[in-house]
């Protein structure tokens, strides 16, 4: 956990690629992709399964430990149309249903209104305003010519950082990247089945790799 204060707002950066905020209890992840898997399965492509029994343990770890009243999904909760994988997500629903979840529809969110209502999910575009914090899937874009007021948090990216050692080592580590001109922090994604986007900080901005299960500003 590293605690942070993110323009006045305290915050914790989870190694478990998520945000908590104490003062409202509420859990910010972005881009868990459930249901990512079964789409290439259904495409042709061989691929084991745990991907998502995985993500579920940590989250459920999670929980456990932060206690939270609130839990948001910064997008692409769900990776395509509804199958198998669905079902998995609205059974784990049923077993949190005294958490309050709401969703910010990201560009791979397409199911119906209902699904997502059925399934307890109460869903918001971006820009919503959650006590201070703005909440988006999608990055602000550089040059924006919205000056930003409030900071901001968002997924999308899948922000990673490659780290170069000795003798040509390198490893590519997830991380969450504070680009301060734009005040926004963008969340690593959540999801096992994923890929990272590397990323190139500049200026002021921040970044704070999870490495070991801790998270390290470099």
């Amino acid at each position: 956990m590293f605690l942070l204060s993110y323009y006045a707002i305290d915050i914790q950066l989870l190694a478990d690629k998520a945000v908590f905020r104490p003062e409202n209890s509420t859990l910010y992840l972005a881009d868990t992709h459930f249901g990512k898997a079964g789409t290439f399965r259904r495409g042709g492509v061989p691929l084991p399964g745990g991907h998502n029994a995985a993500d579920y343990l940590r989250l459920d770890a999670i929980i456990t430990e932060h206690n939270p009243q609130r839990i948001v999904f910064l997008g692409d909760l769900f990776h395509s149309d509804i199958n198998a994988e669905w079902r998995e997500f609205t059974q784990w629903r049923q077993k949190n249903v005294e958490v309050h979840m709401m969703l910010i529809q990201g560009n791979h969110d397409v199911l119906h209104g209902q699904d997502y209502r059925d399934a307890g999910l109460e869903v918001q575009p971006e820009g919503y305003d959650d006590d201070g914090l703005i909440l988006n899937h999608h990055p602000v874009a550089e040059g924006n010519s919205v000056s930003p007021k409030k900071p901001s948090l968002c997924g999308h990216v899948h922000p990673g950082v490659l780290l170069k050692g000795p003798g040509r080592q390198y490893e590519k580590l997830s991380c969450f990247w504070h680009k301060s001109s734009q005040k926004q922090l963008m969340l690593p994604a959540f999801g096992s089945f994923t890929g990272l986007g590397v990323v190139s900080p500049s200026g002021k901005d921040e970044v704070f790799i999870i490495a070991d299960n801790t998270v390290l500003k470099l």
